[in-house]
């Protein structure tokens, strides 16, 4: 079960943030918390606010975590993949296109009779792996214990927590892209399969994908391809609720198989916090025209 997410320098967050489902001291609704272990947890939260305010990149940034971690051992010296995988980091102010992203949580395992807590994360910039920790804690201890913790440097590899045999492995294996959680869960690890396990088995579900919505995902408004007026109606639309939104860059998708609709990428161009430099941000579906 969840217990805290915390990200940081992804999307639309600069700074950390973290969705927290410990729940408070008050009795008044008490029949629905769930106590697991030494935590008393909300078994639900729901993330509201306004319309372009980040909701739904803070599902997007468990996703990410979840997916790196499942699949990062693909990426191993295959930098062109990597940077197709790598995390968008927040791209309006140079400071932060250039920096790490952070992905951290506090978890415990279904049917785990110990009830023992779980504290995963990583760090990760555009060359790789900058730092990666997997704590735990037993129900009844006061403080976490180091499982493995791994630096940039060769001496910041820590992983006392494994067999020997599997930590012999692991370091001959690792690369700079390939998390050791990924990594050791593909050599058979037991406690870095019990956690890949973890991410792999939670079930997404987000209410707020464009898919859902008709304006600007399914269809394209009619004339915006080649019709920069209409382009600038639009940008002045997005501007209500995003003021950095200064133009589109449109890209033609090559078809595939016999298709014969024609589809775009929408790229939208950002005016950064700290310059006059445009950041492009590009709309991660295809959009065909009517």
């Amino acid at each position: 079960m969840l217990i805290q997410f915390n990200f940081k320098n992804f999307k639309s967050f600069r700074e950390e943030a973290t969705l927290d489902l410990s729940a408070a001291k008050m009795t008044e609704f008490s029949d629905r918390v769930v106590t697991v272990g030494s935590e008393k947890i909300l078994p639900v939260a729901t993330i509201y606010g306004a319309n372009a305010s980040g909701k739904s990149n803070i599902y997007n940034a468990f996703e990410y975590m979840s997916d790196y971690v499942a699949d990062s051992f693909k990426y191993g010296d295959e930098e062109e993949k990597f940077e197709e995988f790598r995390p968008t980091p927040f791209l309006f102010d140079s400071t932060s296109a250039d920096a790490e992203s952070s992905f951290e949580v506090y978890f415990t395992l279904p049917g785990d009779k110990s009830e023992r807590t779980y504290n995963y994360g990583f760090c990760i910039n555009k060359e790789g792996v900058t730092e990666e920790w997997l704590n735990s804690k037993a129900k009844t201890a006061r403080k976490y214990s180091t499982v493995f913790y791994r630096g940039t440097a060769d001496e910041e590899l820590d992983l006392s927590g494994f067999p020997k045999s599997s930590r012999e492995n692991i370091q001959v294996a690792l690369e700079k892209q390939v998390l050791i959680i990924s990594l050791g869960a593909k050599l058979k690890v037991n406690k870095c399969k019990t956690i890949r396990d973890w991410f792999i088995a939670n079930e997404f579900a987000d209410f707020g994908d464009p898919f859902t919505n008709f304006f600007l995902s399914r269809r394209l408004p009619k004339g915006f391809v080649e019709d920069k007026n209409v382009q600038q109606k639009v940008v002045e639309y997005f501007a209500s609720f995003d003021e950095h939104i200064k133009d589109f860059r449109i890209e033609k998708v090559p078809q595939e198989g016999e298709s014969k609709e024609e589809r775009y990428k929408i790229n939208a161009l950002h005016k950064k916090i700290d310059s006059d430099e445009m950041a492009e941000i590009l709309w991660e579906w295809s959009l065909p025209e009517p």
